[in-house]
């Protein structure tokens, strides 16, 4: 039998997250691109720019909120499945909890195919850091 190698796995490098609130946005970004300098991130501000963005370039991972104008994460996460396209995902929000969350994609259907986590507002940004590079290792 040959010499089996098994090679670490690799970070997946590229985020796109999306935020309407452009402040919290712009915070989150600069923290990500602080505490993990290899991360490529794009941003959006709802769901429709953020098709728009994954048009140009897919990433490996999705930060999203859930209450957004024009299209909210959960319709963001149904048309994506739709395209066939399943990404690991963090979402946020103010409201939803992770109970709530889950009764919502049942009532509408959507069964999430990738890791789907859930940082409730206002998080802890060590918190959001550690989310993330758990979904870049899935």
């Amino acid at each position: 039998m040959k010499n089996l190698v098994i090679l670490p796995k690799v970070p997946r490098n590229t985020a796109l997250l999306v935020e309407d609130c452009m402040e919290l946005r712009d915070i989150i970004l600069q923290y990500l691109h602080d505490e993990q300098p290899d991360l490529s991130i794009e941003t959006a501000s709802d769901g429709i720019e953020a098709l728009d963005k994954m048009g140009e370039r897919m990433p490996n991972i999705l930060i999203t909120n859930i209450n957004m104008p024009r299209m909210n994460g959960i319709t963001l996460l149904k048309t994506l499945q739709k395209r066939g396209i399943n990404l690991p995902t963090l979402t946020t929000s103010g409201w939803w909890t992770r109970k709530t969350l889950e009764k919502e994609f049942t009532a509408q259907g959507f069964v999430p195919k990738k890791i789907t986590l859930l940082l409730q507002k206002p998080f802890c940004f060590e918190e959001l850091g550690l989310l993330a590079k758990k979904l870049r290792q899935v």
